[in-house]
């Protein structure tokens, strides 16, 4: 071999290697096909076919059809020159800059074969990914071209690369999908081919796939609309017949060629189905329908290349959109204003000696405008920032507006400003997507996290070269305006941002709370500031004003400004009434009636409103709905809430405004329903206001409330009968006030009246019908998974409110409490496959609920869906969620306001949101972290392991720095907001770290100053605790007192004994032992917790130096609440138990069933528990935490019991562990051993509801084994039982009345070992030992292979185990399970066999190297049922596949709280198709769950037969 094949060799294996897994398994199953077709129809794979020279900005891919060719689909008569993918679009000005590909592949259907369309759009994926001519970095958009099988093909690869986490780059790129006579529902001429070919008895995968509704097509169309949202589909369809030899006639109908999406175009060609894609010339009008629609697509990518002068492409736009959640351009906000402004106006500011300083003077950074209310604040806001603008400088503006949610937090300011900045700055936009990269959910966090990643980390970090300025209007309105002063204030320290202010209130009435450091520069808008511009407001209305002559005219208009007082929306009210008179004594009488004062204009206008002889029942419903909105509506989605409020149609909700109370209500720019003034919204919610139009608040949240309800109770959100799971499987068209009733139904919750019965009647209807599933579908499909918690915690709330004044039951009021705690549950338990697959509330999740909640109830029973019996457990218990690491252990936990952490033994810190318990971001620590900590602010999360404290910045999720440590931390603790931590370590060395030079600042040893005696007994420290309020270190020594460190004074404080307390106190001498301690965090708290080895828990006051309280508790683990109320302990046997701090009086007890915990934590707000313990986390949520107020907002709230309570759960000892299961060959039996050694037999269709969960009535065997039992293993007619365990195996013989042992095998240290049926001689058992297969017969258990056994290959290390053996595939194959026996939480190994080669005269025997696909998707075997192979994937599905397309059926999924019982889940399938799971002491049977998949029922007993079209056709 020459020296240049070496290197293309060296460079092939080092591309192969380069690729992942998956897409090296796509290119092994290509391999099997050829790699050329025939050459009329062109080669296989991508084909590049124009490659521009110079910069490209798109790309189009081309794909076939069925019987079509990469070339011949594509070109006319086959003649090279009418390619015109190649030929002509290579030569067109329009394509110059675009890079153009064919795809191929074997799509014969004259020729046998096993491929279907998954398999095609894997291929597709894998040649996009890896042609050498796309860069893997490029971003540019990606064009994809489909003619008939061809579209489908491409929807199917857009789908597959949606779910791979390795094509999402990829999927990102897919930007447009033009679809050419794609049969999208199928065809049906597909049938008639499929008959045709089933006379050859070939099978044709891809041609099946075709037909009408077929599996594959209606798994595609269910999947495909929740991912081609953001998607431009063109479809275009044909209108000529075609000939097919029997007949001729459309291929394609027109309903199953179009979508029917909203974002879809369709157009017809004037071709049959062949020539849909071909074309005589470049003049064919059909080839210029086509080549036109693709030209102006890559128009669209050319001009968002070329028009951004700062590289912010339709990616970065969408993904800052995104991001910061802006959806409403902030240019939208300033047209409004600047279009309400007069030329001329607002000039007077600009001539101001202070705004001149303040605008060019480095040194002046706040200038604060005050005005009264209506004197045109907004408009001046507009002509500053447009006069900024003019000079070029870098401006950024708020609105805030207090009628608006979406506009009046801090959290949306900075989200606004931060977006502007991106697009003036590259530098900020960098950063803002950085930070997006590492926490794409900022914008539900808190305003604080919003500062501290943008601003205090990002934004002010940087230096700009030019001034920077904000404009920021109506202070006032923001909903906490007194903590956006202070940030404000601190912007103009840290940075040099200039910024401007207006606001109804003056800068002084702040002042009285801070002090400002910088120069605040202080204007009032006053009366001659704005008199010349209400007079050209005036003057340019003039001509609208009824007048008798010019004279009249201006006398009008100085009579008007003087009444004026400087208030714009006064004028813009009096004209308004003016324009409605004729007359000279009218004029008079309008001029002299009117009030200057606002309030009494107020009153005049709704006096006016009352005489109307039409409309004012339409007037009050749009007053209510603009006024107690949770945000400004649309005109549309106002104009389906009120048709469905006042229960008739309306004509226009533009012409009813202007018509009943056009002044006070507008439209905007943004065709926003709007109040004409904050004022206004405030005058008509007065409770003094006496008018007909008055609003009562809770009565108009009661009106807006039962208006959602109504929708939500209506036919819109009805699911069908019978409902597949995904949402795109729905075809009732929503209208548009969906998404304000989905997500703004808590908001009027949270402010109704408690006694209100109507709204409970209309609640409990509403969570008592289906439509209650529509509604938490949509709002995991289509808003954030919050809100259902949000809607639980109103639901509590209400009825608390409610409790105080009336009787706490009845059926309604039983019904919203149980969804109360549903909705939470539901988000807490299954909010990770609720947001994968939002249509599982359907059919997955009601069945695993507990039986006394609500969503089992009423829809988990049916007869037809998932049943799951024989579990003990009827209400949700206290645990709120479970996390489990199946392959590691948990290490270390962490809780702050916002997040919770969970340390892993591989290195891993996994970052969880508090709220909804799913997961946020993943650091990779270097080495374990023994301990870990979030900052005071919560910016930061140190993680301390053997050797070193590493620091991760919160706002972004970057690393800091690192700190060597001589010796392992203790405790940490931040202070001085995070710019100091404090480490205790254990050669009794203070470590304190500047976070802001990343570098020691200092370091004491605390055991310098004690002398004599006692110094030699302080030598190695075991725990400590620092208290940051008290300035204290707590250090424990084993077998010695508790020595207390001053941290301010670095000297010894005290030392504390169990019986006396300080030591300087007297009493004797006690050498007890300190397990764990832990400091009250409540405010001027001293009090200290200390748990000793003696059992005892003793409460210190360190100000008195005194032993205030002590009980027993038999603690080992201790953790305090962020409030300082509540103190938790764990110990040995896993028991939880929770007290009052201050009184160590008991509260709460939890009893668990795994011991070992490692840490506890509560959450931020106290509200919540954690405990880490094993391979698993877990969220307590006991009611017994809640203690004060939810709502202080409402007046008649009531406050959760705080009476002591003392809870138990069932105690787990008593529980007999389930340690072995065989499932019978009937179907109906199930065989489960105890860890006392009994064996029980169970019917599954007998399954009994006890105490403990499950009842059998017989016991198989009549006196107990007398062994740990590792295995169960029946016969096929269940009469043999065998019963195994490490060194005994015992062969039973089972009869109707009695149980005798008929053989028994012992064995001398056996290591793991497996027992399994033979499966194709009944009267054989196998046995794999140490990677050998043994035979042995049934009734004997004499062994049939020879000593040396059957040797399985296959590259198994010494160090794998056997760990699961069962027939599969109609008993031809054999599959395994192997995994390494040191660990118990060590990832599976799939190998499966032959049946042939398990003989008695067989040596060895090798895995089948096809199967190996599988491999990476089976986390533990379950079994096989039918024709398929049932498993448990690591996502927790339990799935199943065939022998032949390997296509994995995703069925259902199993709680994480189930899997967390168990370490390695037993799980068996029986024949019936049941699956059954063991929960430590109890038998889960799930019925039907193989009958059902993620995408509705499904066929597991086989599938129809599939039809097909001839060559080109389809």
């Amino acid at each position: 071999m020459d020296q240049q094949s070496h290197i293309d060799q060296s460079k092939s294996r080092s591309s192969s290697a380069g690729r992942s897994l998956f897409t090296r398994a796509l290119a092994r199953r290509d391999s099997n096909s050829d790699v050329f077709s025939d050459d009329k129809k062109g080669p296989f794979g991508l084909n590049t076919l124009f490659n521009p020279a110079e910069s490209v900005i798109a790309d189009l891919v081309f794909v076939h059809g069925l019987g079509g060719g990469s070339r011949s689909t594509w070109t006319k008569s086959s003649e090279p020159s009418l390619f015109w993918p190649q030929e002509w679009l290579s030569q067109d000005s329009a394509f110059q800059d675009v890079r153009i590909h064919s795809f191929g592949y074997n799509s014969n259907w004259e020729r046998e074969s096993t491929l279907n369309i998954h398999d095609f759009a894997k291929s597709l994926l894998g040649s996009i990914q890896d042609c050498p001519a796309i860069p893997r970095e490029s971003s540019n958009p990606l064009v994809l071209i489909g003619h008939s099988m061809g579209g489908l093909v491409i929807k199917k690869a857009y789908i597959l690369a949606r779910q791979f986490q390795e094509f999402e780059q990829l999927a990102h790129r897919v930007n447009t999908i033009f679809f050419l006579a794609t049969p999208h529902r199928g065809a049906d001429l597909a049938q008639l081919l499929t008959r045709i070919l089933s006379l050859s008895s070939r099978a044709r995968p891809f041609v099946t796939d075709l037909h009408r509704n077929s599996l594959a097509t209606q798994s595609i169309n269910d999947e495909f609309p929740q991912h081609c949202k953001d998607l431009q589909l063109f479809s275009f369809y044909e209108t000529l017949p075609t000939s097919y030899g029997v007949g001729k006639s459309l291929i394609v109908d027109k309903d199953l060629a179009t979508l029917g999406y909203l974002n879809e175009r369709t157009a017809y060609l004037n071709a049959n189905h062949r020539d849909i894609c071909k074309y005589a010339a470049p003049t064919d009008p059909n080839y210029l329908t086509v080549r036109n629609a693709l030209a102006a697509t890559i128009s669209s990518f050319r001009g968002h290349f070329l028009s951004s002068k700062r590289d912010i492409d339709n990616e970065q736009r969408r993904l800052l959109d995104k991001f910061l959640a802006v959806s409403d351009a902030p240019e939208d906000d300033l047209m409004g204003v600047d279009a309400q402004r007069m030329r001329g106006s607002c000039e007077w500011l600009i001539r101001k000696e202070s705004f001149q300083r303040w605008r060019d003077s480095q040194n002046i950074h706040l200038y604060w405008i005050s005005a009264k209310p209506a004197a045109g604040k907004s408009v001046l806001s507009g002509y500053i920032i447009k006069h900024l603008k003019d000079l070029n400088r870098d401006c950024a503006f708020y609105f805030f507006t207090h009628g608006n949610k979406d506009k009046s937090t801090i959290g949306s300011f900075l989200r606004s400003i931060a977006w502007q900045m991106a697009f003036i700055h590259p530098e900020v936009l960098r950063t803002a997507l950085e930070i997006y990269d590492k926490d794409e959910q900022l914008s539900k966090t808190d305003y604080r996290t919003i500062w501290r990643k943008l601003f205090l980390d990002g934004i002010f970090r940087m230096e700009f070269k030019r001034a920077q300025y904000w404009v920021i209007d109506a202070l006032d309105e923001c909903k906490a305006d007194s903590e956006l002063v202070p940030l404000l204030l601190k912007i103009s320290e840290l940075s040099s941002i200039r910024i401007i202010v207006t606001s109804r209130n003056r800068f002084e009435s702040h002042r009285q709370m801070i002090q400002p450091k910088i120069n605040v520069v202080l204007e009032e808008i006053r009366v001659e500031d704005t008199r010349s511009d209400i007079s050209l407001y005036l003057e340019a209305n003039i001509d609208q004003l009824p007048s008798v002559d010019e004279e009249a005219g201006r006398n009008m208009v100085t009579q008007i400004l003087k009444k004026s007082a400087g208030c714009f929306l006064w004028v813009s009210l009096v004209l308004q009434e003016l324009k409605q008179v004729h007359t000279s004594a009218e004029i008079r009488q309008v001029l002299e009636d009117v009030p200057t004062d606002m309030d009494e204009l107020y009153s005049r206008i709704l006096e006016t409103m009352s005489r109307a002889p039409y409309g004012k029942l339409l007037a009050k419903a749009i007053l209510t709905w603009t006024v107690c909105s949770a945000r400004p509506l649309t005109v549309h989605e106002l104009y389906h809430a009120l048709q469905i409020d006042i229960k008739d149609t309306i004509d226009s909700v533009q012409k009813s405004i202007i018509a009943s109370c056009g002044q006070l209500v507008y439209v905007d720019a943004q065709s926003r329903v709007q109040m004409v003034h904050q004022t206004a919204r405030d005058f008509l919610l007065r409770s003094s206001t006496d008018s007909e139009f008055a609003i009562d608040r809770k009565f108009g949240h009661k009106r807006l409330a039962i208006t959602c309800l109504e929708y939500l109770n209506g036919n819109e959100m009805k699911g069908p009968r019978h409902r597949k799971l995904f949402a795109s499987n729905v075809v009732t068209k929503r209208c548009h006030f969906v998404a304000y009733a989905c997500n703004s139904l808590f908001e009027h919750v949270a402010h109704l009246s408690s006694i209100d019965d109507d709204v409970l009647v209309e609640l409990a209807r509403f969570l008592g019908s289906s439509n209650v599933l529509s509604w938490i579908e949509y709002l995991a499909q289509n808003s954030d998974l919050s809100r259902l918690i949000q809607t639980g915690k109103a639901f509590k709330n209400f009825l608390m409110r409610r409790s105080k004044h009336m009787s706490p039951f009845g059926k309604e009021v039983a019904l919203l409490d149980s969804w109360a705690t549903d909705l939470i549950r539901l988000v807490t338990k299954f909010g990770k496959h609720l947001s994968s697959s939002p249509s599982s509330i359907f059919r997955l999740i009601p069945p695993f609920c507990p039986p006394d909640s609500a969503p089992k109830k009423q829809f988990g029973a049916s007869s037809r869906g998932i049943a799951v019996l024989g579990l003990s457990a009827t209400t949700w218990d206290d645990c709120l969620s479970t996390i489990v690491y199946p392959r590691e252990q948990v290490s270390a936990l962490t809780c702050s306001d916002k997040y919770f952490a969970v340390g892993l033994t591989n290195g891993k810190i996994v970052i969880y949101y508090d709220t909804t318990c799913q997961e946020a971001y993943i650091l990779q620590s270097q080495e374990p972290a023994k301990i870990l900590q979030f900052g005071e602010t919560g910016r930061f999360i140190a993680s301390s392991g053997a050797k070193s404290v590493q620091i991760w910045d919160v706002t972004s999720w970057q690393q800091l720095t690192i700190f060597d440590i001589s010796q392992q931390c203790i405790s940490l603790a931040f202070t001085d907001e995070d710019r100091l931590l404090l480490g205790a370590l254990k050669n009794n060395q203070l470590m304190i770290w500047d976070l802001t030079t990343c570098l020691l600042r200092d370091s004491a040893d605390w055991t310098l100053n004690i002398e004599g005696q006692c110094a030699h007994a302080f030598r190695r420290p075991t725990s400590a605790a620092i208290s940051i309020e008290l300035c204290l270190l707590a250090v424990v020594y084993r077998g010695q007192d508790i020595l207390l460190w001053d941290l301010e004074r670095d000297t010894l404080y005290e030392t504390y004994g169990k019986e006396t307390g300080a030591r300087s106190m007297g009493g004797k001498v006690t050498n007890a032992t300190v397990w764990s301690l832990v400091f009250s965090t409540a405010p001027a708290a001293t009090l200290l917790v200390a748990a000793y080895s003696d059992g005892d828990l003793v409460l210190f006051d360190t100000s008195e130096g005194t032993v205030k309280e002590m009980t027993l508790a038999n603690a080992q683990i201790l953790a305090g609440s962020p409030n300082g109320r509540t103190l938790a302990s764990g110990d040995s046997s896993g028991t939880i138990k929770l007290f009052d701090f201050e009184t160590l009086k008991l509260l709460y007890r939890i009893s668990s069933e795994e011991n070992g915990i490692k840490s506890l934590a509560f959450s931020g707000d106290s509200h919540r528990l954690l405990d880490i313990r094993g391979s698993q986390c877990r969220v307590w949520d006991p009611t017994v935490l809640v203690r004060q107020d939810i709502d202080e907002e409402h007046s008649d709230t009531v406050s959760i019991s705080t009476v002591a309570q003392e809870i138990e759960f069932d105690n787990p000892d008593e529980a007999i562990l389930i340690t072995a299961l065989a499932a019978a060959a009937n179907g109906e039996v199930i065989f489960c051993a105890r860890e006392d050694g009994s064996v029980f037999r169970v019917m599954t269709h007998k399954l009994i509801h006890q105490q403990r969960g499950w009842e059998t009535s017989d016991a198989v065997l009549d006196e107990r084994t007398g062994i740990a039992v590792d295995q169960l293993l029946s016969n096929k007619g269940h009469t043999q039982i065998l019963v195994s365990s490490a060194n005994i195996d015992m062969l039973y013989l089972v009869g109707s009345n009695e149980s005798r042992v008929i053989r028994t095998v012992t064995w001398n240290n056996r290591g793991p070992y497996r027992w399994g049926s033979h499966p194709l001689k009944d009267d054989q058992i196998v046995l794999i030992m140490d990677n050998v297969l043994q035979l042995y017969e049934w009734k004997t258990l004499q062994r049939l292979t020879g000593t040396e056994g059957i040797l399985l290959e296959g590259a198994i290390l010494p160090e794998l185990a056997i760990r699961f053996i069962t027939p599969c595939f109609n008993d031809a194959i054999v599959a395994t399970t192997f995994a390494d026996f040191r660990g118990r939480n060590a990832k599976s190994k799939l190998l499966l066999w032959s049946s042939l080669d398990f003989t008695e005269k067989a040596e060895m025997a090798a895995p089948i190297p096809k199967y190996q696909y599988l491999a990476d998707q089976v986390e533990v075997l379950i079994g096989a049922y039918g024709q398929r192979l049932v498993f448990l994937h690591s996502n927790g599905w339990v799935c199943s596949t065939d022998s032949e397309t390997f296509n994995i059926i995703r069925h259902f999924f199993v709680p994480a709280d189930w899997l967390s019982s168990n370490v390695n889940p037993m799980i068996e399938v029986t024949r019936n198709g049941d699956i059954i799971f063991i929960k430590r002491d109890e038998v889960a049977v799930i019925k039907r769950g193989l009958d059902t998949s993620e995408q509705g029922p499904y066929n597991t007993a086989g599938k129809r037969p599939l039809l097909a079209v001839p060559t080109d056709l389809v």
